[in-house]
């Protein structure tokens, strides 16, 4: 079972990382295109710096778009095992109801289904915040990738 209470900290150190990803991304492109940076490298290395933004951006935005598609298939795929399961729950319980002749004891199966739906939820909630963590944090690797490494490199 995933504990839901580990999902804040690990979205904190998303949005850390998409802040570091943003500044980062900001430097890169205040250097590139900054005349005296221009004029420090010299006209064909001014060149060649334009000519690799945008191959370099559509790699490391393709890759992050090829993540969230893969994400939004897992959960997908998730969300239709915890609807069949709830159905099939749901079907067991009434299957129950009807060999029970005591409408306390209907009652009481119903209170049983109701309890183990919402322990059930709360646990798919907690899988699915990860899965959506997950994925948001492989769509932002590649970039954030990108964007580090050429900040490192034009610092330099």
């Amino acid at each position: 079972m995933n504990n839901p209470f580990a999902h804040g900290q690990r979205a904190a150190r998303h949005a850390n990382a998409v802040m570091t990803t943003l500044e980062a991304a900001r430097q890169v492109i205040d250097h590139r295109l900054s005349a005296d940076a221009a004029h420090r490298r010299g006209p064909v290395a001014t060149l060649l710096e334009v000519g690799r933004m945008v191959p370099e951006k559509m790699l490391a935005f393709s890759a992050g778009g090829a993540a969230l598609a893969q994400g939004g298939m897992a959960l997908g795929q998730r969300a239709l095992e915890y609807s069949m399961a709830e159905m099939e729950a749901a079907h067991r319980a009434t299957l129950r109801a009807t060999g029970t002749p005591n409408p306390l004891a209907v009652a009481g199966l119903q209170a049983e289904w109701a309890m183990g739906a919402m322990s059930r939820a709360q646990g798919f909630g907690a899988a699915w915040t990860g899965l959506c963590l997950s994925m948001a944090e492989q769509a932002l690797r590649p970039v954030h990738t990108a964007v580090t490494e050429n900040h490192r490199r034009l610092r330099g």
